[in-house]
């Protein structure tokens, strides 16, 4: 019954919507096939929704609402399942990580499943899914990476080529769910692990790619995020030869901004970004919200862009400020 209320919602609101397209999933097509009315700019906004909200009908709950209650345009589902977290004291604690069983990501295709089943008709849906690096740091934490990459690669790249063939497995999984396409966040670039020689060559790019290639793999709407969650970046160069339609890019680079303006001649297509996820979305009021939003529609005029964070934004940020937030991207007010 609940499921059933959202989904008659969400059709009478699309319906006020006056001369836009017939719902959001079609807002997105004409926005990544660059037919969408300039005045309308897509915006979404990402965030966790809390340890009660990770799996079952919580997890599916929480997004629906959210993605109702914020009317962002389109859902992208949270990726909250790790491999757990695994204590290497010695060289031989590595053999604790060994393959992940084929169903190991049932709770989450559960999650997506009914997400996908109350929205993707009227909603593109995007589940998120982290590289093997974010993973394996995940599990084993940043520092024993970086140790074990100097001393004993070979340990460290076995634990990555297991997460990659099962997130692989999930992402085949997503795909035969019908989702059309995926949030993929990418770590490992950041200047902290600049200590280890080619440690982004040898440990990192070479499993997203495989990941993020069967990701693209007859999909629409691939979004690569460049983290900035583990530490602060001197060169995006390296990405652009990352697969996606859209880029979301850290705020700052080198020490300094760096702008949606930057990031799309940089890697020369459509931008999702322009809010920093500590600034005025969490701490201003909707009027700065709102006089914000305007001047980076100004500013991105004819960047094919799609506002939001530079990351997930705070669990404490005010629901007032993402709804200002994306109706002033909506319909900018004089």
């Amino acid at each position: 019954m609940k499921r059933l209320i959202f989904i008659l919602t969400c059709f009478v609101t699309l319906l006020v919507q006056a001369q836009m397209p017939a719902n959001k999933r079609e807002v997105m097509q004409r926005f990544l096939s660059g037919t969408l009315d300039a005045s309308y700019v897509p915006a979404a906004f990402f965030m966790h929704f809390g340890k009660d909200a990770r799996t079952g009908e919580n997890a599916i709950n929480a997004h629906l609402r959210y993605f109702l209650s914020s009317d962002m345009d389109f859902v992208k589902i949270q990726f909250e399942q790790g491999y757990g977290r695994i204590r290497i004291e010695k060289a031989e604690d590595w053999e604790q990580i060994k393959p992940l069983p084929e169903d190991f990501f049932a709770p989450t295709l559960e999650v997506v499943q009914g997400i996908y089943d109350v929205v993707g008709a009227n909603a593109m849906v995007l589940p998120t899914v982290y590289s093997p690096f974010q993973m394996l740091i995940q599990s084993v934490g940043a520092k024993t990476v970086v140790e074990y990459a100097k001393t004993e690669p070979e340990r460290v790249k076995k634990a990555l080529e297991y997460f990659t063939e099962a997130l692989i497995g999930y992402v085949k999984a997503c795909k035969k769910i019908g989702v059309d396409g995926f949030y993929t966040p990418t770590q490992g670039g950041e200047m902290k692990f600049y200590e280890v020689p080619a440690f982004f060559e040898t440990f990192v790019r070479p499993y997203d790619l495989r990941v993020m290639n069967e990701c693209n793999t007859n999909t629409q709407f691939n979004i690569l995020h460049i983290c900035d969650y583990e530490g602060k970046y001197d060169d995006l160069t390296r990405f652009t030869a990352y697969p996606g339609q859209v880029i979301n890019a850290p705020s700052e680079v080198s020490g300094k901004a760096f702008s949606l303006k930057e990031c799309a001649k940089l890697f020369k297509r459509p931008v999702m970004g322009g809010l920093y996820r500590k600034g005025t979305i969490l701490k201003g009021s909707p009027e700065d919200i709102a006089k914000e939003i305007k001047i980076l529609k100004k500013t991105q005029k004819g960047t094919p862009t799609i506002i939001g964070a530079d990351c997930t934004i705070l669990p404490q940020t005010p629901v007032e400020n993402i709804r200002t937030a994306i109706s002033t991207s909506h319909h900018t007010r004089n």
